[in-house]
Order: structure tokens, then C-alpha cells, then sequence
């Protein structure tokens, strides 16, 4: 029997620590076309998906679409070298996220992370993560 395309979703989850109240949202089954639904139309179907919405900005398109905010929270506010990285399935892509396409399944996460520790510690193996 063929899968249905209202089964198939990703899950979305965003992580703005303490930038942000409240610090964290889920938003799980969002519907998707698994092989054509990119990272960058997920957020844009969290923005009528999820209470409350995702709201986000960015720039450019495709491989070179840029991350700018969510929720207000802006990449290096202030100069304070915290920006938006992205994760598929625990792993950081490397594709943007315009390009990047998802599968059923699929868990996002965007985090804001300070940029010297946050990708130092996304390309660890899940091993040497520290505690």
C-alpha cells in the first residue's frame, strides 16, 4: 500500500537558549514531500504549521540562501559571535539550507551557538561530545 503524502513530515526544532523566551519549540510533523522538500520550505511551513509560528528571515536562494533570524534573533547581534548552525538527523549538512532536501522522518534543529564551539562540537563524533 502507498504511503499517503499527509503521513509523510519532518520534525522542527529550534533552539535559541537564552536569547529567547520561551528558550526552545518543537514542532513535529510537518508535512513534506519526501526528495523535494528543502530545510528552507520546512521553516516556511512553520511559519503557518507551528504554534506559534517560526518567523525567519533570510537571504539569497538555493545553495546560497543565508540564514539571518528567527524570531527576531539575529546571526552576531551585537557582535556577540553567536549564530544560526543548522542539523539534519544530528549531523551538520554540507549544503545551505535552501539546497538541503529532506526525507520522511527527517529531525531539524537550528541552534544558536557561539560559532568556535558550536560547529567544533557538531562535526565531534557523538563520543567525544562533551558532557
Amino acid at each position: 500500500m502507498a504511503e499517503t503524502q499527509s503521513s509523510n513530515s519532518a520534525n522542527l526544532f529550534v533552539d535559541w537558549g537564552a536569547f529567547h523566551t520561551p528558550p526552545w519549540q518543537a514542532c513535529d510533523s510537518i508535512p513534506i514531500v519526501p526528495g523535494q522538500t528543502t530545510v528552507l520550505e520546512l521553516l516556511q511551513q512553520a511559519g503557518t504549521s507551528c504554534n506559534p509560528p517560526i518567523v525567519f528571515t533570510y537571504q539569497g536562494s538555493g545553495q546560497s540562501a543565508y540564514l539571518t533570524s528567527i524570531d527576531g534573533v539575529e546571526n552576531n547581534a551585537n557582535g556577540n559571535g553567536y549564530y544560526w548552525i543548522y542539523f539534519v538527523n544530528g549531523q551538520v549538512p554540507s549544503i545551505g539550507f535552501g539546497a538541503y532536501v529532506l526525507n520522511n522522518g527527517d529531525s531539524v534543529v537550528w541552534d544558536y551557538k557561539h560559532f568556535s564551539s558550536g560547529l567544533r562540537q557538531a562535526t565531534l563524533p557523538e563520543s567525544e561530545l562533551p558532557v
